[in-house]
């Protein structure tokens, strides 16, 4: 069975680290264990299982899934910003719904398509240029 870092499992679950450590806290995250790293959660299928509360409403992670695709460009104020940076600063930006994560590399396997939109001013930073990955698709970054 495959384990991930809460990180890893608030990102699938789009809430934040802090209340999946509460979740975890709760017990109510199954499988959750601690280990000289930190915690690992299981994942059942492709997502960690959560154990519904006694109250309140049915946690939106059940119903919702992303369907939005993955987005990744290159920032190019970032790049140009590391031309007079000793330590170069992550340019590649990976768009998860409202989340931005950026690194140095990545891969992925599964369909993807790149798209040029030169009259793009508003979405993805004014990128021109992305690559749309399916939501889906594991993406591996570095």
């Amino acid at each position: 069975m495959k384990v991930i870092t809460i990180s890893e499992a608030s990102s699938l679950l789009e809430i934040s680290r802090q209340r999946l450590q509460q979740l975890i806290w709760a017990k109510r995250v199954k499988g959750a264990y601690k280990n000289e790293k930190g915690w690992q959660i299981p994942l059942y299928g492709n997502m960690p299982r959560i154990i519904r509360g006694k109250r309140g409403p049915r946690g939106t992670w059940r119903v919702k899934r992303r369907t939005s695709p993955t987005v990744i460009h290159v920032n190019k104020h970032i790049i140009a910003a590391n031309h007079h940076k000793e330590i170069k600063d992550p340019v590649i930006a990976v768009r998860k719904g409202s989340k931005v994560t950026y690194c140095s590399e990545l891969s992925f396997e599964g369909k993807c398509q790149i798209v040029y939109r030169p009259e793009n001013k508003n979405h993805y930073g004014g990128a021109k240029v992305w690559i749309e990955v399916a939501p889906t698709t594991e993406i591996l970054m570095n």
